[in-house]
């Protein structure tokens, strides 16, 4: 009978550097010993970077196995049987009996061969896999344990260093008083000064009007990054291999790097992004600052390389950031902000004009969609700016007789009070609500398990009580010290500036008014106070010159609650079982 190889080879890590000496070994090695059995055909299939214990899938692995039970092959060459599987013999031996069933024959060759119809080879097979997949699970246990160790004694363990840090190894003792070598992040000299250019960059520019068409503004992350690049300031990647050596700035890099609180000091953990099937993925959705157990202050451990006050700023700078939220449009009030919208649902950006009076805001869309407008639909940017501004004004003006628009000055009292608070005030208070929302997704998965009857047994009640206290209690402090930011917050909206008392019946926006001298970024934080949304409609009729007020929708803002704010922190326990109101007696 013809003899048809397959030649596996698996390397259970993927180098950094892409070699993959290991499995061009395994292949050649796989490869020689099927010519010399005579073999006229020969496929190869390689997984790299896959491990052979854990379970997860093996795409060739798959394939070789399919092929067998399809007739395509009835050789199977591989290196150490190890490179076959590492799983638990009693999972692993249906698959490799079933193979020797078909005819298929497995050879090691550094084992031996083992084929149907010999007691022995069966034997040595099952003897071979059992010792591969306890190799792996005593390395798996001495990993895991070796990183408790180390985590307990202040060892870092993410992986690769974030920007601005190094890896340096660090003796220290054990509470049995033994030495053990971890690793501690330390300051990268090469890279402190980096993020220390960027937030020099983008307060010195920060504030510069951005002209369209006049090229990347000097402090924005793509003009930073563009800078950064032609300088030739390397990246991590470029530092760390050949796989990322071609790597340049992205804005989503710099963000990233801006984003992360250890560059302020703080002791932090990365919170990973998961797929939707549950899986965690290697992006970084966001930062978890470790706080203090009792007083709910940040864990300082490492030297600044920006101080947290300017940290907190940086962060309020960019909150600010994204599609509708750039950098100063010029003049343009309303397209600066990510507010204005055409009945489309397209975006609405400014248009220049020979002259300013002729300036317009103008829909963005790139497709016409069934139900939308044709054409353009364009706006007077003067007199949708008027007509917004007098809106606001005829809201505070009757304030006081209207129940419902005392809310909406409620709302944008709340808002004013974030536009002015001190950045770091404004940084404790997203730290804090993340802190609360991470607590109460912690206690939603325990209360799953709980469910799923995973502490039915005495010391799983035990403990299961145990961490729902220590969840709680996170809850409740971090729920206290937002009180106390909001207690200490006493916002109060200057009306008295917008609208000077004794004004009379001058117009609110008409010459000598606040609005007619106040500067583009000031008429934008004053209407991003109000406003939630403008819609605008296409102009219709004969000239298209449809009054502003039939075109224009102006929504105003309302009091936004969050889930974890709509929900109160007990209504998160479930009723006590029966055992627990024992145990607690």
């Amino acid at each position: 009978m013809d003899v048809h190889a397959g030649v596996y080879g698996r390397q259970s890590v993927g180098r950094a550097n892409k070699s993959e000496v290991s499995t061009v070994t395994q292949r050649a090695a796989g490869v020689a010993e099927a010519k010399r059995r005579g073999a006229v055909s020969i496929t190869e299939y390689e997984d790299l970077g896959i491990s052979a214990f854990t379970g997860d899938e093996r795409p060739d692995y798959d394939r070789l196995i399919k092929d067998c039970h399809e007739g395509r092959i009835n050789l199977i060459t591989v290196y150490y049987i190890s490179r076959l599987s590492r799983m638990d013999p009693l999972d692993a031996i249906p698959v490799v009996t079933e193979l020797l069933n078909l005819g298929v024959t497995i050879v090691s060759l550094t084992e031996g061969e083992f084929r149907k119809g010999n007691l022995m080879d069966l034997i040595h097979l099952i003897l071979r896999l059992d010792a591969a997949h306890s190799e792996s699970k005593n390395k798996s246990d001495a990993v895991r344990a070796a990183k408790k160790t180390a985590g307990e004694l202040g060892g870092y363990l993410g992986g690769k260093p974030p920007y601005g840090f190094r890896m340096a190894p660090e003796t220290r003792l054990t509470a049995e008083r033994r030495p053990v070598v971890i690793q501690v992040l330390e300051h990268d000299p090469d890279e402190v000064p980096v993020i220390q250019d960027m937030w020099a960059r983008i307060k010195k520019h920060r504030d510069m009007p951005y002209t369209p068409g006049a090229g990347r503004h000097p402090g924005s992350l793509t003009g930073i990054c563009a800078q950064m690049t032609a300088d030739g300031v390397p990246t991590k990647g470029q530092k760390v291999g050949k796989k990322t050596k071609d790597s340049v700035w992205d804005p989503k890099t710099a963000m990233r790097i801006l984003r992360d609180p250890r560059i302020a000091g703080y002791a932090a953990t990365p919170v990973y992004k998961r797929r939707e099937d549950g899986k965690l993925t290697s992006a970084v959705e966001s930062y978890r600052i470790e706080r203090d157990p009792e007083t709910m202050a940040p864990v300082t451990a490492y030297p600044p390389i920006i101080p947290p006050d300017e940290w907190h700023e940086l962060q309020k700078w960019l909150d600010g950031r994204g599609q509708g939220k750039g950098l100063s449009r010029g003049h343009a009030v309303l397209s600066a902000m990510d507010i204005l919208f055409c009945d489309c649902g397209a975006v609405m950006t400014s248009h220049r004009a020979t002259t300013p009076a002729k300036a317009a805001y103008r829909c963005r869309r790139r497709k016409v969609l069934p139900g939308q407008h044709e054409g353009e639909c364009t706006i007077s940017m003067k007199t949708l700016d008027l007509y917004v501004a007098r809106r606001i004004f005829g809201l505070i003006q009757i304030a006081e007789d209207d129940p419902e628009t005392a809310i909406i000055l409620s709302e944008a009292a709340r808002r004013y009070a974030a536009q002015t608070e001190q950045s770091e005030i404004v940084g404790e208070r997203r730290s804090l609500v993340s802190e609360r929302a991470n607590a109460k997704h912690a206690l939603e998965e325990l209360y799953d398990r709980d469910e799923a009857g995973d502490y039915d047994d005495p010391v799983g009640r035990r403990r299961f009580r145990e961490r729902r206290g220590r969840l709680l209690g996170r809850m409740e402090r971090a729920e206290a010290r937002l009180t106390e930011l909001e207690e200490t917050a006493t916002p109060t909206l200057p009306i008295h500036l917008w609208l000077p008392v004794g004004a009379g019946d001058m117009d609110p926006v008409g010459e000598g008014s606040w609005w007619e001298a106040a500067t583009s970024q000031e008429r934008r934080d004053f209407v991003k106070l109000f406003v939630r949304r403008v819609t605008v409609t296409k102009a219709v009729g004969a000239g298209k010159s449809t009054p502003v007020e039939q075109r224009a929708a102006v929504e105003f803002v309302r009091p936004e609650q969050t889930d974890e704010e709509e929900t109160e922190v007990m209504e998160l326990a479930p009723p006590e079982r029966e055992e627990d109101l024992v145990a607690a007696v």
